[in-house]
This record gives C-alpha cells, sequence and structure tokens, in this order.
C-alpha cells in the first residue's frame, strides 16, 4: 500500500506523522474481538459520558487510522450505517456495477448542508408509520447498527483558517451524544473530501481540509474512534486536489466515479469487530429518508450559483453528451444520448429530483427546488431477450469467514451482465474445549472452547461438584448407669375359660304303680369345674342332702 505523501500537502504537522505510520496491507481480514461473545446478553443501559471520555470499547491494536485490509465485502457495507452531508446522500443515488445502490435508506442518513453542529439539535430522520421527525443520535438508537462512518466537515469550511478548534468541539459533541444513545456500534470517522481545484466558491481551501482533518484524526485517538482516510484515494497527490473527474461540476460534490473509488476504499480498510449488540426483542422501524430541502440555505454555495447535473448509465450502455453539467434552477441542459451495448437495449431515464423522459435522447430540465447537491439523471439498459451464461468474475471472490457472509461476482458471457453473488457465512467451528477453572464443590468450573478457524473463544459453566454431607463427630460413649432392682410383679394367671358342658334332656320314667311309699329318686349334681391348685387345706365334701319325705 502507497502511504500518501500529507507532508507535502498538509499544513498541521500532527497529521503528517499520523498519517506516514500506514501498516502493511493484510492477507486475511482482521477478526478484532471488541468483547467476548456473551455480551451481547447485556442489558442495554448506558451511563452518561463525557465529550471528551472514550466512549466505546475499540481494539487498539488497530492503528486509528485503519490500515488496508482484505475486501471485507458487500456484507461490511451493508452493516454499516453512513451518516453525513450531502456527499453521503450520494451514496444512495448511484449503484456498482451489479445495479445494486451503495447505500439505501435503510443504512442512510444524509441531510444536505447539514454541518457537524447540528448532529445533536437537527430533527431530520423519519421513519415509516411515524410522523416524528428524529435527530441523529435518536435515530441510530432506532436503527441499532453494527457500525457507522460518519462524514462531516465540508459545511464547516469557509476560509484559510487552519483553527479547527470549534468544529472539532462540534463534532465531538455530537459523537458522544450518538454513542451514549447507541454505546454498541463501533464509530469510524470519514476524512473530509477533497475539493476540485476549479471549484465554484474559491472561498474553499484544501489548506483548510487538511487543517480539519489533521484535527479529526487527534480526535479519534484521544477518544478511542477509528479514521478512514479516504483522502488517499480521491486525492491527487501531484496537486494535492481531487483527481479529475471525482467532482461535479461545482468542486465539491463528489462524482459516481469517486463514489465508486470511496467504497472500494471502505471494503478494503476494514474493522471487523465481534457484534457487541445485546439481543432486543424490539423491531427496527423502517426508516422513510430525509425530508427534501430541510435546511433552505447552502453554507457554502456561491449566491447564484448554478446546480451540477450529472448523467450516468448502468450497466450495457453509455452516455454520449457532456456527461456534468451546469445549469440555473428552472434551465434546460445540453442534450444527451443513452447508447446501449451490443446485446442490451435503452429501458428508460430517471432522476433524483424532476421527471425524465424515455426516449434515448434527453435536454433535461432542472427542477426550481433543486438543492446544492444538484440531480442526477440515470439511463438505464436492460439485456435483449437470452438465457445468461454466468461464469466466475476473476479475483472477485471474497471468501466467507465465520460471521460475514462472502461475495463472488459472476459475468454473463452474452451480454457482459455482472451480478453478485452472495456466499453463507461459515460459522465458528469450536474445539473439544479444555477447562481452564476446575470444578470445585458449590463452585461451577469453566470450560474454554476456541473456533479452529479465526480463534474466537468462548467459555461455557461446568456443573460444580457436590457438596459434602457433614458428619457427626464422634462421642465418648456414656458411663453405665447402675441397674435399679425392682421387685418382680406377681405373675397372675388367667383363668381357664370354662366351656359349659351340653345340658342332657332329663329321662322321664314312668311312675310305676303305687306299691308303697316311692324311693325318692335322687339326682346327682354334675361336678363342679376344677379349682387351680390353692396353698389351703382341701375343702371337706358337702353332704348330699336327701330331701325329706
Amino acid at each position: 500500500m502507497k502511504c500518501p505523501n500529507w507532508g507535502k500537502i498538509l499544513a498541521a504537522a500532527a497529521l503528517c506523522a499520523a498519517l506516514c505510520a500506514c501498516s502493511k496491507p493484510q492477507d486475511v481480514l482482521p477478526d478484532h474481538i471488541a468483547t467476548p461473545e456473551a455480551s451481547a446478553t447485556v442489558a442495554p443501559t448506558a451511563a452518561v459520558v463525557q465529550a471528551t471520555a472514550t466512549l466505546a470499547p475499540t481494539d487498539t491494536t488497530v492503528p486509528t487510522i485503519l490500515p488496508q485490509t482484505a475486501d471485507a465485502g458487500r456484507s461490511y457495507v451493508d452493516d454499516t450505517l453512513f451518516i453525513g452531508d450531502s456527499n453521503t446522500v450520494r451514496y444512495t443515488m448511484y449503484a456498482d456495477d451489479t445495479g445494486t445502490a451503495f447505500s439505501t435508506l435503510k443504512n442512510n442518513i444524509g441531510v444536505v448542508s447539514m454541518g457537524a453542529g447540528s448532529i445533536t439539535t437537527l430533527k431530520c430522520e423519519k421513519f415509516k408509520g411515524d410522523s416524528t421527525l428524529y435527530t441523529i443520535p435518536d435515530a441510530v438508537a432506532k436503527l441499532q447498527p453494527k457500525r457507522i462512518i460518519i462524514g462531516f466537515g465540508s459545511n464547516n469550511l469557509g476560509g484559510s483558517s487552519t483553527d479547527a478548534t470549534k468544529f472539532i468541539a462540534q463534532y465531538r459533541e455530537g459523537l458522544a451524544a450518538i454513542t451514549k444513545a447507541w454505546p454498541y456500534a463501533d464509530i469510524i470517522v470519514s476524512a473530509i473530501p477533497p475539493l476540485d481545484q476549479q471549484r465554484d466558491n474559491t472561498n474553499l481551501t484544501m489548506t483548510q481540509v487538511d487543517a480539519y482533518n489533521a484535527a479529526l484524526v487527534t480526535m479519534c485517538e484521544e477518544d478511542g474512534y477509528k479514521f478512514l482516510n479516504t483522502a488517499e484515494v480521491l486525492r491527487d497527490d501531484a496537486t494535492g486536489w481531487a483527481k479529475k473527474d471525482y467532482t461535479l461540476s461545482d468542486g465539491v460534490h463528489l462524482s459516481k466515479e469517486a463514489v465508486t473509488a470511496y467504497f472500494t476504499y471502505v471494503r478494503t480498510h476494514a474493522y471487523v469487530t465481534q457484534d457487541r449488540r445485546p439481543e432486543s426483542t424490539a423491531a427496527i422501524p423502517e426508516p422513510d429518508g430525509v425530508p427534501l430541502g430541510l435546511i433552505s440555505s447552502d453554507p457554502i454555495a456561491v449566491r447564484g450559483a448554478k446546480v451540477p447535473v450529472e448523467f450516468v448509465a448502468t450497466s450495457g450502455g453509455s452516455i454520449s453528451g457532456s456527461t456534468s453539467q451546469k445549469v440555473k434552477k428552472g434551465g434546460t441542459c445540453s442534450a444527451v444520448k443513452a447508447v446501449p451495448d451490443a446485446g442490451w437495449k435503452f429501458a428508460g431515464w430517471t432522476a433524483s429530483l424532476g421527471a425524465a423522459s424515455s426516449s434515448p435522447s434527453l435536454s433535461f430540465t432542472v427542477p426550481s427546488n433543486a438543492d446544492a447537491n444538484g440531480v442526477i439523471v440515470t439511463a438505464h439498459f436492460e439485456p435483449d431477450e437470452h438465457e445468461h451464461e454466468f461464469v466466475e468474475v476473476k479475483d472477485t471472490r471474497i471468501e466467507p469467514t465465520c460471521l460475514e457472509y462472502g461475495t463472488v461476482k459472476v459475468k454473463c458471457t452474452i451480454c457482459g451482465k455482472v451480478k453478485e453473488k452472495e456466499l453463507p457465512a461459515l460459522g465458528h467451528d469450536y474445539d473439544k474445549g479444555v477447562i481452564t477453572l476446575q470444578p470445585q464443590p458449590g463452585v461451577a468450573g469453566v470450560m474454554t472452547y476456541t473456533c479452529q478457524r479465526c480463534g474466537y473463544i468462548k467459555t461455557a459453566p461446568i456443573e460444580p461438584l457436590p457438596t459434602a454431607t457433614p458428619t457427626a463427630s464422634p462421642t465418648s460413649p456414656p458411663s453405665p448407669t447402675p441397674a435399679v432392682t425392682q421387685t418382680p410383679e406377681p405373675v397372675v394367671t388367667p383363668e381357664p375359660i370354662t366351656t359349659p358342658e351340653p345340658t342332657q334332656e332329663p329321662v322321664i320314667t314312668p311312675e310305676p304303680e303305687p306299691t308303697g311309699a316311692p324311693e325318692p329318686v335322687i339326682t346327682a349334681e354334675p361336678a363342679p369345674d376344677p379349682e387351680p391348685p390353692q396353698e389351703t387345706e382341701p375343702a371337706s365334701e358337702a353332704p348330699t342332702e336327701v330331701p325329706q319325705e
């Protein structure tokens, strides 16, 4: 990677020293781990932070000025929220070679003519189904981005002064408010883009741009943000101004060629960290964008200046005629013509503002409500009817990582149509784990797992060992107590149960004829039940009574 020659073009020595510390290109996309994976479950409670504090955890192993990396792919762009002025708006107005816009309303908050001093106060972002306008910090909290690339400064320029004190104070306050509202995003500050030497407003100077960028680097170093040195790709080192055809005719706004180069730089100077956003049940609302004409006055426009108009073409064709023009509001541009490539046909014009025709030849009239951001008019083309035969485009494959999906471009061999295919993320490939903390009775242990692909580490608890049941300490046997002699109770022998003998029926003997005095009939009494033996003398038999006559 070529190190930018800031020593020749910057007035501030601080930036010279910082930007010359360029790192070598990395062979693989860095997997910087900001916080453990488990941190995603932390409750979203943010402490009040001061504007000068380090507001969010960053990987200090990565330099403040982001070095070159492998291409992070389209997923890196889609996971980024872009915030800024009219040049940020232009990210939604241009498309790559696949016809996909570089940014959409879902990940873009761009406000024409906005400066850093309005970050905390200007209510600018709308959401569908909600009539309220939200400030940028409040909108960020609703969008819950993984990372933010923010670029303000062009509308803070004016003159050749190199004193950036007020500008940095406003920027720092805005960043602190964003971080307080949503402390889970990585924040990357993008450099103020270079101006064209043939700019309309000659009061804007590169001396001031360079000084402000130097101050931004210092702020990022002090506050823990990262700095995206996009001037490295947008500036012509030989002149110190913007590269040829990288701005519109006003010399301030970036052209499609410049925005394409900008996003290539974003993807190849990536800052990838573990996602530290908490799990949330709140649905992310659908953005409705920034209302047109929210700021009526352009702080850097020349009074009576013409509106920049740019004509661009999608894949499958080109434009004949002047593609960058300056025209007064209500005026008409010089004619241009859409020319399709072989195997393609013209499909119509669209304009970022105003109406366009369906004829290949176009004389566009600039709307009276056009602002400083100008108008982009796009010629669209579509392939003739045929069956596409796609092949992979060489050197476009971006291999997926554990967390990020990869991409590869394919191109039709018949019509040249290009599209980008997504390669699914691989997911972590953990080893079997090692015990890094042995469990103890009542205390859980820790098992540590390492991804064999990217080195990411996660931990899991190990069940504590069972707690032993307390054992009673042995006690001395009690002294023997003398036995008490007790008088035995007399044994009572129960009386036997007497079973009555069956009573016999008396035998009736017929009385004999009287012959004299009848002899008395003596009936023997039944024998008494046996009595238990007693120690008394036996009783005499009772005499048998004889009934008297």
